[in-house]
């Protein structure tokens, strides 16, 4: 929100030109009908915003522009001042700043001729996935929602066994220094490798591991050694302040561990209702720790991601830049472990495919689209999480292209042309019954 609030955008983007594609769509249902979402106050804080708007555009050009582009630079030798001309332009034309430039790498002539057709972070996570989810994407509103149970780990926990999806046990809970025993009703903690994250969290913040050793001790991710006991003790107090849960440790399946680099290598999963309300999987990223040293895989947390193949199953180039920062490009292989990603297949992916659209329709079908991260495990597929507001920007920046006017971009289309429609309706009616 803070980007859209300080970019202009919605003065920027009535600018783009009416083509009628999906992508021009999308830009046009954000312009009108977020706007028309936003309350008077946000609207004047936005008002009141724009002053600031140059020095933060030029502000994040030159960041950006000193911390990329001169890896840029020595990769393609456009100097940093064409560089930033670029950025000034893209701006100022589709509403888009700074780290977006480098993600997408739009210092390629031939990927900037197609910036409008990328969708923006601020447009679908600070807008039009909350229009999708309010009106359910056109269809009747039910009278529970799921949304409430996507963030609050525990929750999904309980709807997934109540519905008979497959997901990772919760042995405890602990909360403002209290336990709460879920699939462990033992005193102590189990003798396993064990894993330990906020019960909210978003991320891979917060989490942790702990190697079970020998005689009751583990060791966690950073070194430390604690007892049983003593690990109880240390999360009962931080769980004043958040409560966290424990889980025993996931391992990858046999043939991609050696993709997982120590950490639980997952695979971020699009799944969008389509034109026959059914729930069809167009895009997927497997995401795999950079280092050892890391206890999750998250792109955000500086993981690795890598496009699927849904049609082969089959890995392309990995790459980082979450934040804009593109130190090292594109890997064919693994950069510390020096495994080969390109081409590799994937085990067990109809079967991942046919989880999604299952989970999709059992846990979710109130909602329009869900990204689901999902583990390969020996023992079969497991739901890790599921996120009610899926980023794009790893989705586009691994399939090294816009998903605007691709398959996904014409089901987010068609569920905002959908949810429009009923959102107006009543207005219809009320108008006719004059």
């Amino acid at each position: 929100m803070i980007t859209r609030d300080l970019i202009d955008a919605f003065l920027i983007l009535p600018r783009l030109s009416d083509d009628d594609t999906a992508a021009t769509l999308i830009h046009r249902y954000f312009q009108r009908e977020v706007w028309d979402e936003i309350k008077m106050v946000d609207r004047l804080i936005m008002y009141a915003a724009l002053p600031l708007v140059p020095f933060v555009i030029i502000l994040l050009t030159i960041v950006f522009g000193t911390l990329s582009g001169r890896f840029i630079k020595k990769r393609t030798d456009k100097e940093i001042i064409k560089q930033i001309y670029e950025q000034i332009r893209l701006t100022t034309r589709y509403a888009i700043l700074s780290p977006w430039y480098y993600i997408f790498e739009w210092h390629d002539e031939n990927k900037r001729e197609h910036a409008g057709e990328y969708l923006n972070r601020f447009e679908i996570k600070a807008g039009l996935y909350k229009l999708l989810r309010k009106y359910t994407g056109g269809l009747p509103i039910p009278v529970e929602r799921s949304t409430a149970c996507i963030k609050d780990k525990a929750y999904l926990k309980a709807r997934c066994n109540d519905k008979g999806i497959a997901t990772t046990p919760i042995f405890w809970i602990f909360e403002k220094g209290q336990i709460r025993k879920l699939d462990w009703q033992d005193e102590k903690l189990p003798e396993i490798d064990l894993f330990v994250k906020p019960l909210s969290g978003q991320g891979g913040g917060g989490a942790s591991r702990w190697d079970y050793l020998s005689s009751g001790q583990f060791r966690c991710s950073d070194g430390k050694v604690a007892t049983g006991d003593q690990l109880i003790e240390y999360l009962r107090k931080a769980s004043e302040h958040k409560a966290y849960l424990v889980q025993p440790r996931p391992i990858n399946h046999r043939e991609i561990t050696d993709l997982a680099n120590g950490t639980l290598a997952t695979i971020r999963v699009m799944s969008c209702r389509n034109e026959s309300d059914n729930y069809e999987v167009k895009d997927a990223v497997f995401r795999i720790a950079r280092s050892s040293k890391t206890v999750v895989d998250n792109y955000h947390a500086g993981g690795i991601a890598v496009n699927v193949d849904i049609q082969t199953d089959e890995l392309g180039r990995g790459t980082r830049g979450a934040w804009g920062i593109v130190v090292d490009g594109w890997y064919d292989r693994h950069p510390q472990i020096n495994v080969p990603l390109q081409d590799r297949k994937l085990p067990c992916w109809p079967e991942l495919i046919r989880f999604v659209q299952d989970a999709h329709g059992r846990l979710f079908s109130d909602q329009v689209v869900i990204g689901w991260d999902v583990a390969i495990l020996d023992t079969g597929l497991c739901l890790i999480e599921a996120n009610k507001a899926p980023d794009l920007d790893i989705i586009q920046r691994t399939r090294d292209g816009p998903v605007g006017n691709e398959r996904l971009g014409k089901l987010l289309a068609f569920n905002l042309r959908q949810t429009i429609e009923a959102k107006y309706a009543p207005l219809e009616v009320n108008s006719l019954c004059k």
